[in-house]
């Protein structure tokens, strides 16, 4: 799915979103997404959801968590879901958060990583504290 019109370039390059999720397979989350979400796969395994892409990637800082305030560290799947480039703000806000919620509804835990991750969470919801790790802001527990 390498589609020139996704990806970090241009005025949606802040709008990316970052997705831990304790899912051991790739394949297996990736399947159970695309049909929560009645997508396709593409065939690098990748899929495509309104305004954004989601790709799963491996997570870099599995292994590295320190206690239950970091446990999605630990988590071996890392979803990143890249903004059309001509996406409004509030199309890839509102297609990343009903992702979130597939990811969720499919069975698994997830932890979203962004600038705007405070309006993925349901409104009956607490938004997640956050802390510092390795210069970013993650949510604190799961």
């Amino acid at each position: 799915m390498e589609d020139s019109t996704f990806g970090p370039t241009g005025a949606n390059a802040d709008l990316e979103c970052q997705i831990y999720v304790a899912a051991p397979s790739r394949d297996r989350l990736m399947e159970r997404l695309a049909a929560v979400l009645n997508v396709s796969l593409g065939p690098d395994r990748s899929l495509s959801y309104g305004c954004v892409e989601v790709k799963w990637e491996h997570n870099d800082y599995e292994g590295t968590g320190t206690g239950a305030d970091a446990e999605f560290l630990d988590w071996h799947s890392l979803l990143v879901c890249q903004p059309r480039r001509d996406a409004s703000a509030t199309a890839v806000v509102s297609d990343t958060a009903t992702v979130l919620e597939a990811v969720r509804e499919a069975g698994y835990r997830a932890v979203p990583v962004c600038g705007y991750e405070d309006l993925l969470q349901k409104p009956d919801t607490e938004p997640r504290r956050t802390r510092r790790v390795a210069g970013s802001t993650f949510p604190t527990g799961a």
